[in-house]
């Protein structure tokens, strides 16, 4: 019995540490000067995507549209999933496209100012229209992404990168 649950215990312990190291790696100096590209999640109640959408395309999308006409943000796609799964871990997917740091520029207006700018008569419709949107989301998360270069000899995310800087 006791080696039986040593054996089980030290299973465990090892998987563990293969987990957490498989996930361990950094960066190592990749993206910075590449295009940062980023997704946000967001699962909704079944049943309530398209009031999700409507509240999303009202009170979120214009912030969004600025930054497009501004250039801060370089491509805004809204996606779903092609299909059906057993438990969807996802029902809307947001994705995001900036410029490449060396080539970004402020808007002239900040998020704070922007949603006065916009919404700065509506602002009570404005809240309840984003809080309602987000009672319906039961999941959100935000994940940016880096390219690899495949031309990089040898192709790691071990060794250090220039990061796509010429």
């Amino acid at each position: 019995m006791n080696a039986k649950y040593f054996r089980g215990a030290f299973v465990l312990c090892f998987a563990l540490l293969l987990g957490s190291t498989a996930n361990a790696q950094g960066n190592n100096g990749r993206g910075k000067c590449m295009q940062p590209f980023g997704i946000s999640f967001y699962l909704v109640k079944g049943g309530y995507e398209d009031e999700w959408l409507e509240l999303y395309m009202k009170w979120h999308y214009p912030l969004m549209a600025y930054g497009l006409d501004n250039g801060t943000v370089l491509e805004h796609k809204l996606m779903v999933p092609d299909g059906h799964a057993q438990e969807p871990e996802w029902t809307f997917a947001a994705t995001f496209l900036y410029p490449a740091p060396q080539n970004t520029k402020s808007a002239p207006l900040d998020r704070a100012g922007l949603i006065r700018h916009l919404f700065g008569d509506q602002m009570d419709d404005y809240v309840a229209g984003e809080k309602r949107r987000w009672d319906l989301t039961l999941k959100h998360w935000d994940t940016d992404f880096i390219q690899l270069d495949k031309s990089e000899q040898p192709l790691s995310v071990y060794t250090p990168s220039a990061g796509g800087c010429k």
